[in-house]
C-alpha cells in the first residue's frame, strides 16, 4: 500500500459529505463548509478517477431535488444513487432522493411501509436489492439509535428489521461496510449505559441478512481505538479502517488498519508515502485498486491534543485528495522516485519522460521532498 498522489486543490471544500463510486467516476453529495453560506440544495460534484479532474454537476432544481445537508448517506444502485436522511439547517430529514447518473437529474421514490424517523449521522449500503440502514441519531426524540431498516430499491417497500442475537449499541458516525450479505458495523459515537458520558466502541459486529441475526466475532487486542466520522471500505473482502476522531483521547486519526472477516484479525498497516493529515468527517472510496479520500475537517494547529470543542474556530477544512494503491506498479513507483528525488530523465525512455513532465506542467503540481503533490498521475498504467 502506498500513498502516489496527493491533489492540494481543485476538489469540494467539505466535511459530513457523502460519496459514491459508479464506473470509474465519483460522485460527493452535499456536506458543509464554515467558510461558505450552505446552498438552498444539495450540491454534486463528480472525480474523474481517469482524468483526475473534478467537475461540478449542474442540475435542474425541482420540486424533487433535496435541500442541501449534511449527515446523509447515499449509496449506488446500477447508475441510480440514493440518498437518504441528514440535517439541514432547521432539520433533518427521512425523505428518499435518487439521482440519475445519465440524465444528472433528481427524483423522489414514491415508497410505502413506515420508514425511519428523520435521522442524521447514520450509516447505510446496499446489499442484493435492498438499501439498509442503521443506527444514527434522531432528530424527534433527540437520542441516538440502533434500528435496523431497509427498503426495497425495486419496489420501494419500507421494513423494520427484527433482528436477533444482540445488536450493536445506540450510536451515530459509525460505518457500515458489507462483505458476503453481511453488514460490517464498526465505531461511531453513544452514550454510556448509565450516563450522559459518550462512549466510543471498538468492536466489530454484523448482520447476517440472510438470517437476520447480529453476531460478535471474537475480540482481538489490536484492533484500533474507538472513533466516530472515520470512514471504511472493503478491498477484495477485506475491511478498512481509515481516520476518525477518538473523542476519549480528543484526538484526530489518520491511521489505517485492515480487518479480516474469516480470521477475525486486526492489523494495523504500514502504508508507504505521504499520507492525509489526522482528520475526520471525510469520505473514501475504491475503484478498482486504488482508494480516494478526500475532504474531512482537523484541528487549525499542529497540536492534535488541543482540541476541546465542537466549534468550527477551532478546524480547518480540507479540499484536497489523496490517493492510497493497494498495489502500486513498478512504473508509477520509479515515477515517484524520480519525482521525490529530482533525478535526470534523459536516460529514460522517452514515454516515461514525457509522463513525467506532463505531471511538472500540470496546475497546481508542487514538489516537495517528503512526498510530492500533483495534478495529472496516470493511475491505471
Amino acid at each position: 500500500m502506498y500513498w502516489t498522489l496527493c491533489i492540494q486543490r481543485g476538489g469540494p471544500q467539505r466535511v459530513n459529505h457523502a460519496a459514491v463510486a459508479i464506473e470509474s467516476k465519483i460522485y460527493t453529495f452535499g456536506g458543509y463548509c464554515s467558510d461558505h453560506d450552505m446552498p438552498q440544495f444539495t450540491d454534486v460534484y463528480c472525480f474523474d478517477t481517469i482524468s483526475l479532474k473534478w467537475s461540478k454537476i449542474n442540475y435542474e432544481i425541482t420540486p424533487e431535488s433535496p435541500k442541501a445537508c449534511y449527515g446523509h448517506s447515499v449509496v449506488a444502485y446500477r447508475h441510480l444513487i440514493y440518498l437518504w436522511g441528514g440535517q439541514n439547517i432547521t432539520t433533518s430529514s427521512n425523505n428518499l432522493y435518487c439521482f440519475n447518473t445519465k440524465t444528472l437529474s433528481w427524483s423522489m421514490p414514491e415508497t410505502s411501509g413506515q420508514p425511519p424517523k428523520n435521522t442524521d449521522g447514520h450509516s447505510a449500503c446496499v446489499i442484493d436489492d435492498y438499501m439498509y440502514i442503521f443506527g444514527g441519531f434522531e432528530d424527534d426524540i433527540k437520542n441516538f439509535s440502533n434500528k435496523t431498516f431497509r427498503i426495497s430499491l425495486t419496489s420501494f417497500e419500507w421494513q423494520t428489521i427484527h433482528t436477533t442475537g444482540c445488536p450493536p449499541s445506540k450510536r451515530d458516525f459509525h460505518t457500515a461496510s458489507v462483505i458476503d450479505n453481511c453488514m460490517y458495523i464498526f465505531g461511531g459515537r453513544g452514550l454510556g449505559e448509565e450516563s450522559d458520558v459518550e462512549c466510543y466502541p471498538n468492536e466489530i459486529m454484523y448482520l447476517d441478512t440472510n438470517s437476520m441475526k447480529w453476531s460478535i466475532p471474537r475480540k482481538d487486542a489490536r484492533a484500533p481505538c474507538g472513533r466516530r466520522s472515520h470512514t471504511a471500505v472493503v478491498y477484495k473482502g477485506e475491511l478498512y479502517i481509515i481516520g476518525g476522531f477518538d473523542g476519549i483521547n480528543l484526538r484526530h486519526l489518520n491511521d489505517t488498519f485492515r480487518y479480516n472477516p474469516v480470521s477475525h484479525v486486526w492489523t494495523e498497516m504500514r502504508v508507504q508515502g505521504k499520507p492525509p493529515c489526522p482528520r475526520r468527517r471525510h469520505c473514501s472510496v475504491v475503484v478498482e485498486d486504488i482508494l480516494y479520500l478526500f475532504g474531512g475537517s482537523s484541528p487549525k494547529n499542529d497540536d492534535n491534543r488541543s482540541f476541546f470543542s465542537e466549534g468550527f474556530i477551532y478546524l480547518r477544512e480540507h479540499s484536497d485528495l489523496y490517493v492510497l494503491d493497494f498495489f502500486p506498479t513498478l512504473k508509477r513507483l520509479a515515477t515517484i522516485n524520480i519525482l521525490e528525488n529530482n533525478i535526470d530523465t534523459n536516460c529514460l525512455p522517452s514515454v516515461l519522460q514525457n509522463e513525467i513532465k506532463w505531471i511538472k506542467f500540470q496546475p497546481g503540481y508542487t514538489y516537495k521532498r517528503r512526498g510530492y503533490s500533483a495534478f495529472g498521475l496516470n493511475l491505471h498504467s
